[in-house]
């Protein structure tokens, strides 16, 4: 297995960040894991890590500007368009009062945008935010992730034209942890069996 992203899954099992159980998504889909990556700004060495990795998969991709997702994806997109030392916008739900919009901050008409949010589901969030930026005049090219949980979010990105770069797919995740012995192979079949089945 590729030495950083061991690492990676060896810290957001250790840091509580994978849950195994019964949970319901934001998208209404049931699973039988969870990854909650909201906490990782109070454990600093963790969001330092995880801000690295997602500046190492964006690699020497050519883009303008970060917009993060609120709220899960925001302090992520926040740390990577800092570090990167690029201008950062970010989308969420219009208000109701004051200017209702749903993308927050001032860019060039014609900026080339790679949204950032912490983990990937069916793609929806990631494609409101991208229908909304280019209703702005401004031009989405990809997403990166954290997580990619395989569930037809990537198909759709790039049904949209967006590619996508994830830290982990869920199964990449699943294999270094049983590889670490942190979870037994029965945990690890039955994730697999999941993304299998598809969305459910």
């Amino acid at each position: 297995m590729r030495q950083w992203k061991r690492r990676i899954s060896e810290l957001l099992y250790e840091g509580g960040y994978v849950k195994f159980g019964e949970f319901v998504l934001t998208s209404g889909l049931r699973s039988p894991y969870y990854v909650n990556l909201r906490d990782l700004p109070s454990r600093p060495q963790h969001f330092r890590a995880i801000v690295n990795a997602i500046l190492y998969v964006l690699g020497e991709v050519e883009y303008d500007a970060i917009c993060g997702i609120a709220v899960g994806g925001l302090p992520l997109a926040t740390a990577v368009a800092y570090s990167a030392g690029r201008p950062l916008v970010y989308h969420r739900k219009p208000k109701e009062h004051g200017i209702p919009r749903e993308v927050e901050g001032e860019l060039e008409r014609g900026s080339r945008i790679v949204i950032v949010d912490d983990v990937l589901t069916t793609g929806g969030s990631i494609l409101r935010a991208a229908n909304a930026l280019r209703e702005m005049g401004l031009d989405p090219v990809g997403a990166t992730v954290v997580v990619d949980r395989e569930q037809g979010g990537a198909e759709a990105l790039a049904e949209a034209g967006l590619w996508l770069r994830s830290v982990l797919k869920i199964t990449e995740l699943m294999e270094n942890l049983k590889k670490l012995g942190l979870i037994s192979r029965d945990r690890y079949l039955e994730v697999l069996e999941y993304v299998r089945k598809g969305p459910s």
